[in-house]
């Protein structure tokens, strides 16, 4: 009996010594962890929920080192499943990258676009301060932001871009200074007709530059007094209508304007072409959007060879590049 006993006390203690070392050798091997789910898909081991914070929280900052504006979120709220891993799980995996996966970004551009340049910056006191910068520089300019979310930062303006881009805005909308020169008066008439009948209907809304040349000698109001726009050209370059119309004047006009013609387009719209060295059409002739009017001179008062184009809105001069910006 006695002997029976003392077998199963010593068998007791030898299980109880195998499981000992099954169990030290278990947590030495294995070590508790939290396997983390994030929108039910698995992420990675974390010692404890209170790392998966502190990793989190580091790659909040890494994204507001970028952008202090930014938002950074998960898609979910982030499970935890008790669980016991080898150590070199622990270290081989990466949890700062398994997380950087999952984290969502939100960041707010602010694009600012102007005179047809654009530049996107971060904050939108940058926007504004050169929408100020370009104001104190250009009358009525027009500059408007929108505000963009987007997932990445992408082409943001640098402070030196955005510099150029305003400096060349500046630059191209400068108001045109005039070198006045003393006009002279040159003769070369043409006999004046008048057409005061019905004017026809335009047949289309086509419009057309009237000269070869894009370069502007005088701008609208350059000099006071000075109703049109001058465009360069030799003399005898051909000068184009601007837009259907009828002709109501061609000839010579003492006012200063030289040979000069004049187009009705209806509704109270009527353009001058001034100074023509000669004149190809007559008074009550139908013209289309294009047409050869006659050629570039000095006639009149002119201070060398040019179109003075004007334009009249109910009898009233008016500025004529709205109707040039609107050429084909």
């Amino acid at each position: 009996m006695l002997s029976t006993l003392k077998f199963v006390l010593f068998t007791a203690m030898s299980i109880a010594m195998i499981f000992t070392a099954v169990y030290l050798t278990v947590l030495n091997t294995y070590k508790p962890a939290v396997k983390t789910y994030i929108n039910g898909e698995f992420v990675g081991y974390f010692t404890d929920e209170q790392q998966f914070d502190e990793v989190y929280n580091d790659l909040v900052a890494e994204k507001q080192s970028i952008d202090e504006n930014v938002k950074v979120y998960l898609e979910s709220e982030p499970t935890f499943e008790q669980s016991y891993i080898k150590d070199s799980v622990l270290e081989e995996q990466n949890v700062y990258t398994n997380l950087r996966a999952e984290i969502k970004t939100e960041y707010t551009i602010y694009d600012l676009v102007v005179d047809g340049e654009e530049m996107k910056f971060t904050a939108e006191e940058q926007a504004e301060d050169y929408i100020e910068k370009l104001k104190a520089e250009i009358d009525n300019v027009d500059a408007k932001i929108t505000v963009e979310k987007v997932s990445e930062l992408e082409g943001i303006t640098s402070t030196d871009r955005a510099d150029d881009i305003l400096a060349s805005v500046i630059d191209r909308n400068k108001p045109v200074e005039p070198v006045y020169e003393e006009p002279v008066y040159v003769s070369n008439q043409y006999a004046a007709s008048v057409y005061t009948g019905a004017v026809a209907a335009v047949a289309d809304g086509t419009k057309c530059w009237p000269t070869v040349s894009h370069t502007v000698n005088c701008d609208y109001w350059g000099y006071y007094g000075h109703n049109g726009i001058d465009l360069a050209g030799s003399s005898g370059t051909p000068i184009y209508a601007y837009m259907g119309g009828t002709v109501v004047f061609a000839g010579w006009d003492s006012s200063g304007y030289g040979n000069c013609v004049k187009i009705n387009h209806g509704n109270g719209l009527v353009t001058i072409y001034a100074h023509q060295s000669a004149i190809y059409v007559s008074a009550g002739q139908v013209v289309n959007a294009g047409d050869t009017l006659g050629g570039i001179g000095m006639t009149g008062w002119a201070t060398g060879n040019h179109l003075h184009f004007e334009v009249k809105l109910n009898g009233v001069s008016v500025n004529p590049w709205p109707y040039l910006n609107a050429c084909n």
